[in-house]
């Protein structure tokens, strides 16, 4: 009887110790940071390959990876989510594997810029009356096709 008292005292201990160490979820603004850095370690990673190897299948699949990776992370941050499943839709109807590669880029940047910004509201996207998307200027040139993936800090 006294082995299984002890047994059974040990696994308590044991159960306690184990419970005790459980992993903390960061808080909201740590979290987006989080988000924020893989994504530029993976924006950086892939403008190496996209510009130095012009490796532009690799650079894509990166770049798809690493968004749909974060993706289910970003729950608490709606527009985020939907910034990354328009980036997709476009790349996916571009014809070459280096313009889907750069709209992934874009992509990544505009979730990146977002999140930056979202730091200091509530995870709840809520629209305010002045986050209306401005039209285009129609006397402004629109960039060359060929474009350049640039490293972000």
């Amino acid at each position: 009887m006294t082995g299984r008292l002890l047994a059974g005292l040990l696994l308590a201990l044991l159960a306690t110790a184990v419970s005790a160490d459980d992993p903390k979820l960061p808080d909201v603004a740590t979290f987006d940071r989080l988000v924020v850095d893989a994504l530029r370690d993976a924006h950086n990673t892939g403008a190496d390959l996209y510009n130095t190897k012009k490796e532009f299948d690799g650079t894509y699949r990166l770049y798809q990876g690493a968004l749909m990776t974060v993706r289910p992370l970003l729950a608490h941050r709606p527009k985020a989510q939907q910034i990354i499943d328009d980036g997709i839709q476009a790349a996916e109807k571009e014809a070459s594997t280096a313009q889907r590669a750069f709209k992934l880029h874009e992509a990544i940047e505009a979730v990146r810029t977002h999140l930056k910004a979202s730091k200091a509201t509530p995870p709840t996207d809520a629209k305010k009356p002045g986050d209306a998307k401005k039209p285009a200027d129609p006397t402004v040139a629109p960039p060359p096709r060929e474009k350049k993936i640039v490293d972000k800090p």
